[in-house]
C-alpha cells in the first residue's frame, strides 16, 4: 500500500541581474600592467620634461660663462684666493690665452715690466721687463701717471702698452703735462709675454689700440694735439690727423684740466682734451664733429663702442650725448654703466636719472621706462635688464619694459653693483657695522655683503657677509673681485 506524502509550501524568487560572468583568465594582470605601464610613462614623461628644461639653463649658462663681465661660478663659501696688487695696473680683459691677468706693473725705482698672473692663484706666469731702474724726478705730491696696457682689439693674443714716464702733476687749480724723454710702444704676446714690437713714440701722452692699430697723440708748441695711427706690429703709418686747439678754461670749481686721453669707438677713435672737449675722427683719422660740452666728464662703452659726454642742460639736469657707432644720441640722465651684456638686447643703451630709461641706440627712439634711480652697474641678460635700484633688485623685459619681479632691499642695506656668474644675479650690498647703528642708507663703513638672487623669480638663495674687510665687487674679464681697503679676486 503506497504511502502519501504531505505537501510542502515553496517560495519561488526571481534574480533581479543575471549572473556575473567569471572573469576572463589573465584580465586582471592586464588591467594592473596597464596601470603600471601608464605610471611609469608619465614618470618618465616628467623626467624627460626636467632634463630638457636641465639642458637648456646648462646651455644658457654655458654661453653666458663665455660674455666678457660673467664671473666664475660662486656659492656661499665666498673667499678670497688672492690679494691683487696695488702697484698694478690690470688690464680689463676676457679670453687671455692660459686664464691668466695681465697689468703693468710700475716699481717704485722707475722700472716697469709687464707681467700674466693665474687667475685662480695670483701665482706669476711671466715676466716683460720694459724699462729697468731708473731715476724719475716727480717734485709733486699729486700726480697721475700717463702710459698703460689695452689687448689688442679684436685680438686677444696681443697686449700693446705706451711705457713712459710722463704724468700729470695736480697743482692748485691745474693739471700740468710733465713731459718725458722715455716714451715707447711695445706689443706682447700675451701666451708668454714675449715682445713682438717695440718703436720710440716720441711726445706720446695717450694712446687707443684700433683693430689692427695702434693711435698716439702727441701735443703740439700750439696746442694742437698731432694723432697718428701706424700699423700694430710694422709701425707702418695708416693715417695722421691734427685736432685743433681749443680753449681751456677752468671747470665750474675753477679747476684747469689738461689731460688728453684717446678712446676707440666702433667707427673711429675719440679725442678728449682739457678732460671735456670731445673731437671724434673717422677710421681713416678725417674729422667728423667735435663736441665742446662734456663738462661733468667722459666715460666708454667697450660692448656698445660708444663713448659717452657727460653734461648739463639749462636746467642743471645731467644729460648724457652717446657718440661713435652711429648718429649722436642725447639722453636725459647719466649712460648707465653694465657689469655683463650677453647681446640678448642688441643695441640696447640705459640712462639712469631720477627714472631708468631704455633706448635703441640705432634709431634714438625710447623703448621704456622705469621709475626707479640707478644704485650701480647693471646686467642684461637672456632678454631681460637687471638693475641695482634704491630700493632693490629689479628685473625688467629688456623689450617691454615689463617688471618681472622686485627683490626688496632690507632695512638699513645700502645697494652696489650687480654682477652674475650665469646661475645666480648677485648683488653687493652693504649694511652698518653694528646692529641698529644705522642712521642713513649711505652709512660709512660698514660690512660688506654677497646676495644671490634667481634670474626667474628673484628669490634669495644665499646672503653671506664678504671676506675680510672687503665692501663690494666688481668683475674683472671673468674675475669676481672684491675691493675695499685692499683689492682681492674671489671665488
Amino acid at each position: 500500500m503506497r504511502r502519501r506524502q504531505g505537501m510542502a509550501a515553496v517560495e519561488l524568487v526571481e534574480p533581479d541581474d543575471a549572473p556575473a560572468r567569471p572573469a576572463e583568465p589573465g584580465s586582471r594582470h592586464r588591467s594592473r600592467r596597464w596601470l603600471l605601464v601608464s605610471a611609469v610613462a608619465v614618470v618618465v614623461v616628467l623626467v624627460g620634461a626636467q632634463v630638457v628644461v636641465e639642458l637648456r639653463e646648462r646651455a644658457a649658462v654655458a654661453v653666458l660663462a663665455q660674455v666678457d663681465g660673467v664671473v666664475r661660478p660662486v656659492d656661499e663659501d665666498v673667499r678670497i684666493l688672492w690679494t691683487l696688487d696695488p702697484g698694478i695696473e690690470w688690464v680689463p680683459s676676457s679670453g687671455v690665452a692660459g686664464g691668466v691677468l695681465v697689468g703693468l706693473e710700475r716699481a717704485g725705482n722707475g722700472s716697469q715690466a709687464l707681467v700674466a698672473v693665474d687667475e685662480l692663484t695670483g701665482e706669476h706666469r711671466w715676466t716683460t721687463p720694459l724699462v729697468g731702474a731708473h731715476a724719475v724726478a716727480r717734485t709733486d705730491d699729486g700726480f697721475e701717471q700717463v702710459g698703460g696696457c689695452v689687448v689688442a682689439a679684436g685680438d686677444d693674443e696681443r697686449v700693446a702698452c705706451l711705457v713712459s714716464d710722463a704724468y700729470l702733476a695736480y697743482r692748485e687749480a691745474e693739471n700740468v703735462l710733465v713731459p718725458s724723454q722715455l716714451s715707447r710702444l711695445v706689443v706682447a704676446d700675451l701666451a708668454d709675454g714675449s715682445i713682438v714690437a717695440d718703436r720710440d713714440v716720441p711726445g706720446a701722452v695717450a694712446f687707443a689700440v684700433l683693430p689692427g692699430a695702434v693711435a698716439v697723440g702727441v701735443p703740439r708748441s700750439d696746442g694742437a694735439l698731432v694723432v697718428t695711427a701706424t700699423d700694430l706690429l710694422t709701425g707702418r703709418q695708416q693715417w695722421q690727423s691734427v685736432v685743433p686747439p681749443g680753449e681751456v678754461e677752468p671747470d665750474e670749481g675753477g679747476f684747469l684740466d689738461r689731460s688728453i686721453t684717446l678712446l676707440r669707438t666702433d667707427d673711429g677713435l675719440a679725442v678728449v682734451t682739457a678732460g671735456r672737449r670731445v673731437s671724434l675722427l673717422d677710421g681713416d683719422g678725417g674729422p667728423v664733429r667735435t663736441v665742446l660740452d662734456a663738462s661733468n666728464g667722459v666715460a666708454a662703452d667697450a660692448r656698445l663702442g660708444i663713448v659717452a659726454a657727460f653734461s648739463q642742460d639749462d636746467e642743471g639736469r645731467e644729460t648724457t650725448t652717446v657718440l661713435g657707432a652711429g648718429p649722436d644720441l642725447v639722453l636725459p640722465g647719466r649712460l648707465a654703466r653694465v657689469s655683463a651684456d650677453d647681446g640678448s638686447l642688441d643695441d640696447l643703451v640705459l640712462a639712469a636719472g631720477s627714472r631708468i630709461r631704455a633706448y635703441d641706440r640705432s634709431s634714438g627712439r625710447e623703448l621704456w621706462d622705469v621709475g626707479h634711480g640707478l644704485s650701480g652697474a647693471a646686467v642684461v641678460a637672456r632678454g631681460r635688464v637687471y638693475l641695482s635700484t634704491p630700493d632693490g633688485v629689479v628685473a625688467v623685459d629688456g623689450r617691454s619694459g615689463t617688471e618681472l619681479w622686485r627683490a626688496p632691499v632690507l632695512p638699513g642695506r645700502t645697494m652696489g653693483d650687480l654682477v652674475t656668474d650665469g646661475h645666480h644675479v648677485l648683488s653687493a650690498q652693504q649694511r652698518p657695522d653694528e646692529p641698529g647703528a644705522a642712521t642713513a642708507l649711505n652709512d660709512w663703513p660698514g660690512v660688506g655683503e654677497l646676495v644671490a638672487y634667481r634670474f626667474d623669480d628673484g628669490g634669495e638663495d644665499w646672503r653671506v657677509d664678504l671676506p675680510g674687510t672687503l665692501l663690494g665687487v666688481a668683475s674683472l674679464g671673468h674675475n669676481l673681485v672684491g675691493w675695499g681697503s685692499s683689492g682681492a679676486v674671489l671665488g
